[in-house]
């Protein structure tokens, strides 16, 4: 009944009206519906917009105007009502299409006008007062350009999500990373900015905390609560990050590694659109929590000049001679950032170049005096020192003993760190070198020692070597490398002293008399490279406890007798002293444990050596003035676990009691001795083996263990036993040997050189059985009068994958060879093919008859991806590189040397690269030069190449190679 009674009572009411005006919802009410919905279409559609404006503009510091959030709350009223309507039209639940289309037009209305009230002038955001993101202070950023538009690059990009920045204490992480926030204030990327700073007493609840407090929102500081509260902690976190979304999280001086997941941080995803950046000392840190590494180095000489004028004052540089002294002075900062300013700031306005040159001399010595630059250069490199273990900081301090600037071997100073005991005893030397490898590769990552590009060295930054001084200064005397002709004043000299290194000077003279009588804890005394020959008699009296005595690459004719009463020392170092023909007696020197005689001019062996039982390490090579080793010395040296020696052995029974040898380097008369050596022997890590005449072969190399023959006659069937492990094999000068294969390479599977040599019956190398050579990485033939073949292929076998490794091969003098290479070998691994003066060569790669039957004139390619160099020269009977049909696909080629071919009408190379640059020569051609002779062979040849025009295109690099 209530149903009907509105629309009667409505009906009634209609009687009593104008008729007319109100039956047009009647007639018209399909427009009028037509009207509602296009209505109410526009509204959606100008709130969608308005929508996508705010997300798609969003700026950091700004949020939507009040007006805007309540056109939206409107917009939400009027288009739940219209839904309201929209259901009664569907249904029909008025009894009369007039009474509801009057609703309809009054529901139309009310949207067109809201719709109307969305303009607003002056945009939809206003700033937002409670914004995180503010400009961060910092000075304008000199240098680090590159470093600074790689994070960026990282930021704005999506395939980056976790940025790890390292470096050095004061090299700029934080700076740059400033310099970074700022810039990313003005783009609309990412809706928060969060800056937290991490600090070296990492404590979780204090960065969910600090975190949270950037947000605007709160976590609970009781500092008493369990792990559990932690955990509900890290939800809490991690909700209010969710809200947030497109957030950039930079979390700054991060020391240690630590889980996201228990702090509440979110992993960065593409979905999220997060980005996490963390700056760090440690490398390993980075790493370790999955980063996108970046490094920030040292600023350049130029750079820092920049950096120090930008702080210093362009004003002081009309002196030419005060502008010298700052350049003398920002070097000696070697590019650490924070030395730069701190300098600056200390000579600003200073102009008297007196002062300037003090500042040098004091910069040079360990910073003593200058205002400021201890406190804020030191304290800074102090902090990555003091995270340190105890070993690795006195393995650190160690490593200033050495000159300013110098590039320290690796194999050095783990050998000084093992002799100083600073790396426990493991029992082998191989574990030992792994445990100093290993704290190096800490030291690095930590920023206190810098790689030396493609040297098996590291570096000391100067500020850190003069924080390693400021740290030892009353135990360490470290005058080394400053061109001293004579020993430091005795004043500087002091009872405590535990270490002292005078290392790569020019003295001459050792004084007579110390002032002070005794240096009872001295323990170690570095006098290698100085230009001294002779020392005192009463030297050694003043260092009653000396461990460690280095005077290696020194003029010394002898030594004094007062040496044999050093019963403490462990270490003597004589290598490279030319001069020195004999020792004294040794056999109270009890406690050493390496002796390093390698390079010197002694005569004979030291007597007493062999009562050394303690000793470890024994070095004799290139001892070229050593008669030999008396029989039975070597046995007694049981302990031994390094020996080198350049004498014959006399018997390679000497060796047998030898059990912890790891690395041995030495001679052996016969294959005998060699078989006696080698087997029943556990294996060594390291050796360097000949037997026969000794040699030094240049083309193999002296980091891998080798077995070389030389002037010895080996038959068919001689047992040869090698040791395991070999890696580089020469056979030099012997008869009997008509192919390796007769030598035995059984248990030679990681065999990566091989050097050929005057084998006058070799006919040739391997034969195609051998799997060996699958490993070789580089073969060197040379005169080898009778060689016919490379690979002897029997019936029914095949060479393929025989050379799959090979990366050079060197073919000299060989001239009964016609055919290098088989087109059957896979060298896509050859980097360099050099052949000279092989008279019968007639073919670098070469086909079998039957394919070459069979083959129709299609091209057939060759590839060499990876060829860099190639050299043929002097062969006076090469008619080809490869078949009529055939060329060689060469990517990398760099060098190209044609010296002498006549007979060779074609050059079969192809150049993919000269198609990429569009036929032309360009910066990224990896071509570099081609050197012919005579000149007129080139102007002949032809080269058949898909560019037609390839001669013209590379005459810029042709050069004649004169004779």
């Amino acid at each position: 009944m209530a149903e009907l009674l509105g629309p009667i009572l409505d009906v009634i009411k209609f009687i009593g009206r104008n008729a007319g005006k109100y039956l047009k919802y009647q007639k018209k009410f399909r427009e009028y519906v037509d009207d509602f919905n296009q209505a109410q279409a526009d509204l959606r559609a100008k709130e969608a917009d308005f929508q996508q404006q705010l997300e798609d503009g969003h700026h950091f510091g700004k949020m939507p105007k009040q007006e805007v959030k309540r056109w939206f709350e409107k917009v939400e009223q009027k288009l739940g009502h219209a839904q309201h309507v929209e259901d009664k039209i569907s249904k029909g639940k008025y009894l009369f299409r007039s009474c509801l289309g009057k609703l309809v037009d009054g529901e139309t209305q009310a949207m067109k006008e809201v719709h109307a009230e969305g303009n607003f002038s002056g945009g939809l955001v206003v700033n937002d007062p409670s914004t995180i993101a503010v400009n961060l202070p910092t000075p304008e950023v000199v240098g680090a350009t590159n470093v600074r538009e790689e994070i960026y690059q990282y930021l704005m990009g999506d395939a980056v999500g976790l940025i790890g920045v390292w470096g050095m204490g004061g090299v700029g992480k934080t700076t740059i990373m400033k310099d970074v926030h700022n810039r990313l204030l003005k783009e609309s990327k990412f809706r928060k900015l969060i800056w937290v700073t991490v600090s070296q007493d990492f404590n979780i609840r204090r960065l969910q905390k600090n975190i949270a407090f950037q947000l605007g929102g709160k976590l609970s500081d009781d500092e008493d609560t369990d792990d559990e509260d932690t955990i509900v902690r890290a939800g809490k976190l991690s909700k209010m990050l969710r809200g947030q979304m497109r957030y950039v999280l930079i979390l700054d001086d991060v020391w240690e590694r630590f889980s996201l997941e228990d702090v509440g941080i979110l992993e960065p995803t593409t979905n999220n659109r997060c980005k996490l950046v963390l700056t760090t000392r440690s490398e390993r840190v980075a790493e370790s929590m999955g980063c996108k590494t970046v490094e920030v180095p040292c600023f350049s000489m130029e750079e820092a000049m920049n950096l120090f004028l930008s702080k210093v004052g362009q004003d002081m540089l009309p002196n030419p001679t005060l502008e010298s002294l700052m350049k003398l002075a920002v070097r000696e900062c070697d590019g650490l950032p924070l030395a730069v300013v701190t300098l600056a700031g200390c000579m600003r306005g200073k102009s008297d170049p007196r002062m300037w040159e003090n500042a040098i001399d004091e910069l040079r010595g360990y910073i003593r005096n200058i205002n400021d630059m201890e406190d804020k250069v030191h304290r800074c490199l102090k902090f990555s020192y003091d995270r340190l273990q105890g070993i690795d900081q006195d393995c650190l301090l160690y490593c200033a003993l050495y000159p300013e600037d110098h590039e320290i071997n690796k194999h050095e100073i783990i050998e000084y760190w093992m002799e100083e005991a600073l790396i426990d005893e493991m029992g082998s030397r191989k574990a030992m070198g792994r445990s100093g490898h290993s704290i190096l590769q800490k030291l690095k990552e930590n920023c206190l020692l810098e790689r030396v590009q493609d040297r098996p060295c590291i570096k000391m930054h100067d500020l850190v070597r003069d924080m390693a001084l400021h740290i030892t200064r009353k135990r360490f005397l470290v005058k080394a490398g400053m061109q001293l002709k004579e020993v430091p004043n005795m004043e500087e000299w002091g009872e405590d002293l535990e270490k002292v290194s005078l290392m790569r000077n020019f003295i001459s003279t050792i004084p007579q008399t110390m002032k002070c009588l005794k240096f009872p804890k001295l323990t170690t005394l570095l006098l290698s490279r100085n230009a001294f020959k002779e020392i005192p008699e009463s030297f050694f009296e003043h260092f009653p406890n000396l461990k460690i005595l280095d005077l290696s690459d020194t003029r010394l004719q002898s030594l004094p007798n007062s040496i044999s009463f050093l019963e403490k020392l462990t270490v003597l170092l004589l290598r490279g002293c030319w001069n020195l023909k004999s020792l004294p007696c040794l056999p109270k020197l009890q406690a050493s444990k390496k002796l390093d005689l390698g390079l010197s001019g002694i005569g004979e062996i030291p007597q007493g050596l062999e009562m050394l039982v303690n000793l470890r390490y024994l070095n004799l090579e290139r001892t070229t003035h050593l008669t030999g080793i008396p029989t039975g010395t070597l046995s007694k040296l049981c302990r031994l676990q390094y020996l080198a020696i350049h004498s014959k052995l006399r018997s390679a029974e000497e060796l047998r009691e030898l059990n912890k040898l790891e690395v041995f380097k030495g001679w052996f008369h016969s294959v005998g001795d060699l078989n006696t050596f080698a087997s029943n022997r556990k294996p060594l890590y390291k050796y360097s083996i000949w037997v026969g005449s000794h040699a030094t072969v240049d083309h193999l190399s002296t980091s891998r263990n080798i077995v070389g023959f030389r002037g010895i006659k080996i038959d068919v069937g001689d047992e040869i036993i090698l040791p395991y492990g070999i890696e580089e094999l020469g056979l030099l000068e012997c008869r009997g040997v008509r192919s390796i294969n007769d030598i035995g390479l059984r248990d030679a599977t990681a065999l990566k050189g091989c050097d050929l040599g005057g084998c006058s019956e070799l006919e040739s190398v391997i034969s195609s059985k051998c799997d060996q050579f699958q490993t070789l990485e580089s073969l060197y033939l040379s005169e080898l009068e009778n060689l016919k073949v490379i690979v002897e292929v029997g019936a029914g076998e095949s060479s393929v994958g025989i050379f799959s490794s090979l990366k050079k091969i060197t073919l000299w003098n060989c001239h009964k060879i016609k055919k290098l290479f088989s087109a059957d070998w896979v060298l896509s691994n050859m980097e360099e093919i050099s052949v000279m003066n092989c008279s019968e060569l007639e073919e670098i790669i070469t086909e079998s008859e039957q394919k070459r039957l069979g083959s129709n004139n299609d091209t057939i390619n060759f590839p060499f991806p990876k060829l860099r160099t190639l050299e043929l020269v002097i062969l006076v009977q090469l008619q080809r590189i490869c078949s009529g049909n055939g060329v060689m696909v060469c990517d990398s080629l760099q060098f190209i040397t044609i010296y002498d071919c006549p007979k060779l009408k074609r050059i079969p190379l192809y150049l993919p690269q000269l198609e990429i640059d569009g036929g032309e020569l360009s910066p990224s051609s990896s071509l570099k030069r081609i050197q012919v002779h005579p000149i007129d062979w080139w102007e002949a040849v032809e080269w058949e190449h898909p560019n037609f025009n390839i001669k013209n295109v590379v005459r810029p690099l042709v050069l004649e190679h004169l004779r």
